[in-house]
């Protein structure tokens, strides 16, 4: 048995509980990971909710964590108990826990000059912001960028590793108190977007681009940024959505993003992007690269233990709190996964 966190109710505010469940045996090229350190992203929050599930049955969000293998199933060659790996993207999530069954495909085998903890934080932002930035959306240097949200860990990587492609990085945040922070992730300049009183920002991002707008926005907001995304942007620009944390954004007429200057629109899933352990692999060994370089790092705002999770889930909500990761119990020797 191991504690997990179960979402019984979906819809609306988060419905979960820490519970004991039965761990089942890893299965043909699948193994057991006993989990050290768990990430905790915005996509898990909306999973809280069951905004990212159309069925009604109980089940463990989640969907990244780091940890060591204690077994393995059939067929499982090139991984050993006691190794350190981390996972992103399960196909039945189940991260929230101490212990899960992960697909090897799902597997990365961590570097030695990573802790447990940073790779829990980055991991899931790490390989969103490599799907951005070297699949959808490769950055030239000196392209000017608009990155929306740097409160966030994906807002803040996205923008470290743009100033690492040369990029120039203009971010958006939502008050004075987090410019610095900005300004230390990657920033070039930073604007100050106050939507509760109608201050927008493509103004003063236009006058920083001498009136030509920028290649692409990163958006991790939605609602109450999205016009304003929209009106920086230079022609044939491309508005990617990366999150929604303020709202969807409002249903837009495709003849708009005609008259704006040929605009593009995408809404990516890393999902899509990592169909196959090469991909996985491909997007590791960049991310892995930067971090050792020293070109991105990750700055854990907050802890939380796993049986804390309701805490945790609201403070990621409100966004009182940046990158912050979940602490799963120490396993009591006499109740440890299979095969420790």
């Amino acid at each position: 048995m191991v504690k997990a966190v179960r979402v019984h109710t979906v819809g609306g505010r988060h419905h979960v509980q820490v519970e004991e469940v039965e761990l089942p045996r890893p299965g043909c090229n699948e193994v057991e990971v006993r989990h050290t350190a768990i990430g905790l992203n915005y996509p898990d929050v909306e999973d809280c909710r069951g905004g990212l599930h159309a069925r009604h049955t109980v089940y463990t969000p989640g969907s990244s964590a780091v940890g060591v293998i204690t077994e393995l199933g059939t067929g499982v060659l090139n991984h050993q108990i006691g190794q350190r790996v981390g996972y992103v993207n399960p196909p039945n999530k189940g991260a929230f826990s101490e212990a899960s069954v992960v697909p090897i495909s799902c597997l990365v085998p961590l570097p030695s000059n990573i802790t447990d903890e940073e790779a829990a934080a980055l991991l899931f932002p790490g390989f969103t912001a490599w799907m951005a930035l070297k699949k959808l959306f490769p950055l030239r240097r000196g392209d000017p960028i608009v990155v929306n949200n740097l409160a966030t860990g994906l807002g803040s990587v996205i923008a470290q590793w743009a100033k690492h492609l040369k990029a120039v990085v203009i971010g958006i945040v939502s008050s004075e108190d987090d410019v610095e922070h900005a300004k230390k992730n990657g920033c070039n300049e930073v604007v100050v977007h106050r939507a509760e009183i109608g201050y927008g920002f493509a103004d003063e991002v236009r006058e920083l681009t001498s009136g030509d707008g920028v290649a692409a926005v990163f958006d991790l907001v939605g609602k109450s940024s999205f016009t304003d995304a929209l009106l920086c942007l230079a022609p044939k620009g491309m508005y990617i959505s990366l999150g929604a944390t303020a709202g969807d954004a409002p249903v837009l007429n495709f003849k708009d993003l005609a008259g704006r200057g040929s605009l593009v629109i995408s809404v990516p899933v890393l999902a899509d992007y990592v169909k196959n352990p090469a991909e996985l692999l491909e997007g590791a060994q960049f991310l892995f690269e930067l971090h050792k370089a020293g070109a991105i790092k990750m700055e854990i705002a907050k802890k939380f233990p796993l049986n804390m999770i309701s805490k945790a889930l609201d403070a990621m909500a409100k966004g009182e709190v940046g990158s912050c990761i979940l602490i799963p119990p120490i396993p009591d020797p006499k109740n440890v996964p299979h095969g420790s």
